[in-house]
């Protein structure tokens, strides 16, 4: 299903616009951190793809500061939240890679820094707000006749049990379990450099428009304060996430054990997005995603901006990265 197109009244008019991928090959990388890795990876990054995309807004391409904090996959859609300009970024990957813009009605200086895809609809987390909102209904219908209009309506879901507050470090993933449906609530980074810093991962369970904590956070150890996890996804029923170091430059893929929190490397992309840097791309990966082909694809915020009141985001100089990755033997 086709879901851009000229705004009318349903059905909506169903366009399609060619679009290239770049090609990257690249060499392979070496493992990093103070975890095993998995051996081999199950993707390929010496095939990975830089996505070139159109937007229906012309203000959300690559060649603005789209701040893409979070990514989701259901179908043929990646769910993008631009993160400070109460956006929801919907790419459709068809081959005409083409992204719709649907506006959100969530509070003033909202920073929605993840999404995840639920049953009824689809989830964000506000890291300024430390705050979680629904979108209810978000199928590919209720998404066709929301790009480009007028704002969509969300709600604020309650928190239990979760005692964060809103600021610059914040929730930065959201995840739904695929087999028991809780919410996984993502917390970056947690502790100061005098006694060490811990990622914080909740484990929320539905009660109407509450989400309650079921028993404390499970802590995820980092090297140190200028390391931080950001993103999830699930793959082969094990939660992962992207860990990234700044200063310093380091990005990986870890799986998380939410248990006990223990990591493990899933793949280096240090080599790689350093490379994509260099091309003029952003590298501050902060999204990941699954799509039903088993491809990884990555998402980078390119800006690094305080409050926000402008109500779209101005141009800049290095792009937004939409990064795919196959799975190895496939294309």
């Amino acid at each position: 299903m086709k879901i851009f197109g000229v705004m009318r009244s349903p059905p909506l008019a169903r366009v399609a616009l060619a679009a290239t991928s770049a090609v990257l090959v690249l060499a392979g990388c070496s493992s990093h951190g103070r975890v095993a890795a998995m051996a081999p990876a199950p993707w390929d990054p010496a095939r990975a793809e830089a996505v070139e995309w159109t937007s229906t807004d012309p203000s959300f391409s690559q060649e603005f500061a789209v701040e893409a904090s979070g990514m989701a996959a259901s179908g043929p859609f990646l769910y993008i939240p631009s993160e400070k300009y109460s956006r929801l970024l919907v790419f459709e990957r068809d081959g005409a890679n083409r992204v719709g813009v649907v506006r959100l009605n969530v509070p003033p200086h909202a920073e929605l820094e993840g999404v995840a895809v639920t049953a009824d609809g689809l989830l964000f987390c506000d890291e300024a707000h430390a705050a979680v909102y629904e979108l209810a209904g978000a199928g590919e219908d209720v998404i066709a006749a929301a790009v480009g209009g007028l704002p969509v309506e969300v709600q604020k879901l309650e928190l239990e049990g979760v005692a964060v507050v809103g600021g610059k470090i914040g929730f930065e993933g959201i995840e739904t379990d695929p087999e028991t449906g809780e919410v996984v609530l993502l917390l970056e980074r947690d502790g100061v450099d005098e006694t060490g810093c811990v990622s914080k991962i909740y484990r929320l369970r539905r009660a109407g428009s509450t989400l309650i904590a079921e028993g404390g956070p499970v802590e995820v150890s980092l090297e140190d304060c200028a390391w931080r996890l950001t993103g999830l996804t699930w793959w082969n029923n094990r939660l992962i996430a992207l860990k990234t170091q700044y200063p310093g430059e380091q990005y990986l893929v870890v799986s998380v054990d939410l248990e006990t929190g223990a990591t493990e490397i899933v793949l280096e992309l240090t080599d790689l997005l350093r490379s994509l840097e260099a091309q003029g791309w952003s590298n501050n990966v902060e999204g990941l995603a699954i799509s039903p082909d088993g491809a990884l694809w990555l998402v980078a915020d390119n800006a690094v901006t305080g409050v926000i009141d402008d109500p779209l985001p101005p141009s800049i100089d290095v792009r937004t990265l939409l990064l795919r990755i196959p799975l190895r033997g496939k294309d």
